[in-house]
Formats: structure tokens, sequence, C-alpha cells
């Protein structure tokens, strides 16, 4: 990863306090598509869906993301996983399949209580980009994170 030092590129260096705070295991929470909000609905009886971000030796700024897959073939409460790559430019995250960017989390807030970020994409597949709110929870079902 490299960063730029220079004054007119204040905002490309990483969130000090994010790079730090969004570090752990996160159950979805909240939704608000377009100023509609929802509470995220998970599988009674499985484990929450969720993200984690890690930054440790062997995970170096590995994003994980766990769901429910809910599909007729599947086994109850079979997980769903994707690795990504991430790193952190100001307040936004870029994600990336190996080089490939697949999308861009811009962090409104993180604390040890809340994680919300916003992100943009066609979430009713109507063919019109949409504003998409999430919040997460602190959820560690699997004790990876202090």
């Amino acid at each position: 990863m490299l960063f730029s030092c220079s004054s007119d590129d204040i905002d490309e260096k990483p969130d000090p306090y994010i790079l730090k705070a969004i570090i752990g295991s996160w159950a979805y929470d909240t939704v608000t598509v377009n100023g509609d909000f929802y509470m995220y609905q998970h599988t009674e009886g499985c484990v929450k869906d969720m993200f984690q971000f890690y930054n440790e030796e062997g995970k170096i700024f590995e994003f994980e993301e766990d769901y429910v897959s809910n599909c007729a073939i599947c086994a109850e409460c079979a997980i769903t996983s994707t690795n990504l790559k991430w790193e952190l430019i100001g307040n936004k995250i870029d994600l990336y399949f190996g080089e490939q960017f697949i999308e861009q989390y811009e962090i409104l807030e993180v604390n040890n209580s809340i994680i919300r970020y916003k992100r943009f994409f066609d979430f009713d597949e109507d063919g019109d980009e949409d504003e998409v709110e999430i919040t997460g929870v602190p959820y560690d079902p699997y004790d990876e994170f202090d």
C-alpha cells in the first residue's frame, strides 16, 4: 500500500481512528434504502449474517462476509462466504477481489457499539443506483476478536 504525503493528498491517508475501530466482527442490524428504514432479517436459529474486518498476521487487510444461503437445495443454516481485500483511504473502504476493484463503502460512524456505512448499488434491481446505508453491531460468534 502506498500513501502520499503531500498536503494536497490528505484525504488519501487512512483515517487512523477508523483503521483501528473497524477491526472486528459485525452482525448486520439495519438497512436504509433511499431513506426507507428496515431492520435486517436474520435467519432464525442460525448464526447471524455478518461481516468482519481483519488486519493481523495471516489476515492482513482481509474482509469476510458470511450470510445464511437460504436456497432450496442448501443445507439448513448453510453459510455463503465472500473473502476480499480492503484498503482504507480517508473514510472510504475500497474492496478488492485480487487486483479487481469490487465496491466502496463510506464509513459514516464507527465505535465499539456500532458501524454505519453507506454504499451505492442497484439494491432493487430496477436499473437505478440506490443509496444504501447499513449498520452493524458487534457480533463475534467464533471468538476471533478480543
